[in-house]
């Protein structure tokens, strides 16, 4: 890709008189998770000059469609984040010029962090966390690791789990804030009931329709998702189930698997195709997921049921929803504790136990409302992080 080259980048020079801020996020999910930061800042710092770049092309299109609308600029330009070659890393940051940069989550390269020293601009890693995966192959580099994140100016930790794994690799503990997960702080879609409406008339659902949604799905969880299908069908002859893989581009090997087992299954970019409700939809075009959580009366977590770690199920909980997941959701292990004690969210270690939660949870509307609620308030309950770490920003002079 030419642009991550620092070729044909179409950067516009750094205005004068403006400091400006370097944002990065590496794919679609950390985009997303920026944008109360990014909206937030834009909003309290007007006259700061914005510069978002994202690493894949499905991230800079989602950059795009969230930061560059019309109405609602949050950021002054886009670009692409470059390849950890030591003339790219030079060019985009000449082009850029940065006052700071400011890393969301992850993708941390030491050319870059190199370069950045080098310029004394300031680094700083936000909503960064640290999976047990991560912290073994870290410590088992601990010296280099402890270079390479000591380089930086700031690390702002979503728990003080995640902080104490940045101090066991060599981190100096005064260089670690925990400031919480700014995906807490994520604008709640506008869904009444007029909107949830047209989205259910868009996949022929009706009123009585029982919608389970499985997001972000691995390799190994679809054949369980898939039987756990044909078993609930049985007592709710209604029921429809919304289905999207982490990777959207193994939706045709899902399809041809659901079609074989002869569940009627659609992609979701062919529903327009077709008239009446399909038993499984596939959500194969990123960023649908969020909204989709709207209209569903269940949500299962994917990752979770073989050894991903799980994936955000603060969407879900933030739509009032009960949240099922199997025994391995390490890489949001707080969260989803939180969500296990408070009584919003159950696990389930097998295909018998999904079916039977499930079908327990479709026929007791109540139980449903009670558990949604529960997760509504562990998510309301949570929300700063956004404040937290631009008033930090403020206080190293950042911003």
């Amino acid at each position: 890709m030419l642009s991550r080259l620092g070729l044909r980048t179409n950067l516009k020079p750094k205005q004068i008189g403006k400091k400006r801020i370097w944002i990065h996020a590496l794919s679609v999910g950390e985009v997303i998770s920026s944008l109360p930061f990014v909206k937030a800042l834009k909003k309290q710092h007007k006259n700061l000059d914005i510069v978002f770049t994202a690493s894949t092309k499905t991230g800079f299109d989602m950059a795009t469609k969230l930061f560059l609308k019309k109405d609602d600029m949050s950021t002054d330009q886009l670009g692409y984040f470059p390849f950890d070659l030591g003339w790219s890393v030079k060019k985009i940051t000449r082009a850029i010029e940065p006052d700071a940069v400011v890393i969301v989550e992850t993708d941390l390269w030491p050319n870059f962090l190199h370069e950045m020293k080098k310029n004394k601009t300031p680094v700083v890693l936000i909503n960064a966390r640290l999976s047990k995966p991560s912290l073994k192959g870290y410590l088992f580099f601990r010296k280099f690791s402890s270079m390479f994140f000591s380089s930086l100016t700031m690390i702002m930790a979503q728990t003080v789990l995640d902080k104490e794994r940045f101090q066991r690799i060599g981190v100096d503990p005064n260089k670690i804030l925990v400031t919480g997960n700014i995906k807490f702080d994520q604008p709640l879609e506008d869904m009444d009931q007029e909107t949830r409406k047209a989205m259910m008339d868009r996949f022929g659902m009706q009123k009585d329709t029982k919608v389970f949604i499985a997001g972000s799905t691995h390799e190994g969880e679809e054949n369980i998702l898939c039987k756990v299908y044909k078993k609930v069908k049985k007592n709710f002859p209604g029921f429809v189930m919304i289905l999207a893989p982490r990777d959207p581009k193994r939706c045709s090997k899902i399809l041809s698997y659901f079609l074989s087992n002869d569940v009627h299954t659609v992609l979701m970019s062919k529903m327009d195709e077709f008239n009446d409700c399909p038993n499984v939809i596939l959500v194969d075009k990123m960023g649908e997921l969020f909204k989709l959580y709207a209209i569903c009366d269940v949500a299962f977590i994917g990752g979770s049921m073989v050894s991903q770690g799980g994936h955000n199920p603060l969407e879900p909980a933030a739509f009032s929803k009960p949240i099922l997941f199997g025994d391995d959701m390490s890489d949001f292990l707080l969260i989803s504790t939180w969500l296990l004690d408070h009584g919003g969210a159950k696990r389930v270690s097998s295909e018998q136990d999904l079916s039977k939660e499930l079908e327990t949870l479709f026929f007791n509307r109540q139980v449903q409302q009670n558990m949604g609620s529960k997760n509504f308030e562990v998510f309301s309950r949570n929300c700063g992080a956004v404040k937290r770490i631009i008033k930090n920003m403020e206080q190293l002079h950042i911003v």
